[in-house]
């Protein structure tokens, strides 16, 4: 029998809204895990990413929207690839004479599932990277999403990159001492979405944003405090009644634990 992470929950105390758990093996925080603990994401909260990080909640199954984006991602980089000075030239203000190249990331697989394990706390898996000239000079964050208008700039532009996304890749950035961003995003129809397999990036659909990174040292600080006060003394922050919460809980309360 697989192991349930479940079996860490030492006890759920319904007055104060709280898990409490064992600490033996915490998780490190990952870029899509720094806006919910901020209380800044539409998809999760801190409590879940709480559970997540103790190893009590696995995670999201994967949906529609995420089974696409990993069969896309590739799709996307190649995309890029084929195209790189022409897409990236004038963003990034390539010299002439220069060129840009991308680098694709070491295989998950291959690399325990954290690009960054030089660092104790923070960690993740970049979806790339762009070279100028040979050298490392740009974070690659791809993404797809079928909700085009929430990207949409006062100048009628896509490079409104919702803030989730922005810590996610700065802290990428940070953790390889990188400065800017390239943000390379395929939009997708509803119908996209039932045969991901067969969309097509083209220039109507798929658009490069370069941005700067965020200043993470206060972001990474604040995001460190919350751990050490949460994480390393075996507690939850307190749930709420929204769907996200409840739905998490509702799968630890699940579990039969033998009574102390």
């Amino acid at each position: 029998m697989a192991y349930d992470g479940r079996m860490g929950i030492e006890d759920i105390v319904d007055d104060e809204r709280t898990v409490y758990f064992d600490t033996y093996k915490l998780k490190k925080m990952t870029g899509t895990r720094i806006g919910p603990i901020l209380g800044e994401s539409e998809f999760s909260s801190p409590f879940k990413v709480a559970c997540e990080l103790a190893g009590l909640y696995p995670g999201d199954k994967p949906t529609k929207y995420i089974e696409a984006g990993n069969i896309l991602e590739p799709v996307l980089r190649d995309y890029l690839r084929a195209r790189t000075n022409a897409m990236l030239k004038g963003p990034l203000n390539i010299p002439d004479g220069s060129g840009a190249a991308v680098e694709d990331p070491v295989p998950m697989e291959m690399c325990g599932y954290d690009h960054f394990h030089n660092n104790k706390l923070f960690g993740g898996l970049v979806d790339g990277y762009i070279k100028v000239d040979n050298v490392r000079d740009t974070i690659l964050e791809i993404k797809t999403s079928g909700v085009k208008e929430k990207w949409k700039d006062e100048e009628g532009g896509y490079t409104n990159v919702p803030m989730s996304y922005m810590y996610q890749a700065s802290l990428y950035a940070e953790l390889s001492n990188l400065d800017r961003i390239v943000f390379l995003v395929g939009f997708l129809e509803d119908e996209d979405y039932e045969h991901p397999k067969q969309w097509v990036p083209n220039e109507e659909n798929t658009f490069v944003i370069v941005k700067e990174k965020l200043d993470m040292k206060p972001i990474m600080a604040q995001c460190t405090e919350w751990y050490n006060e949460y994480m390393k003394n075996g507690y939850t922050p307190e749930w709420t009644d929204s769907e996200i919460d409840q739905e998490v809980l509702k799968y630890l309360k699940a579990f039969k634990r033998k009574k102390r």
